[in-house]
């Protein structure tokens, strides 16, 4: 989705609210750009979470020795 802009604030560290402003252009919706968003942190964390357990087993394997 195109976005034009997306920011997010807080409006007091004690509340457990997040307030985000998401502005798509013309031919998208708000929601298509969130779910893509949130789909690509998804995709995003199982590569850190593959490459973190990769150099995990690496380092055990070499403390073995």
């Amino acid at each position: 989705p195109e976005v034009e802009l997306c920011g997010y604030s807080i409006p007091h560290p004690s509340e457990a609210k997040m307030n985000l402003r998401i502005q798509t252009y013309e031919g998208t919706t708000v929601y298509d750009a969130l779910e893509k968003g949130f789909d690509d942190l998804i995709n995003l964390c199982d590569v850190v979470e593959t490459k973190f357990k990769a150099a995990r087993d690496d380092f055990a394997a070499r403390m073995e020795t």
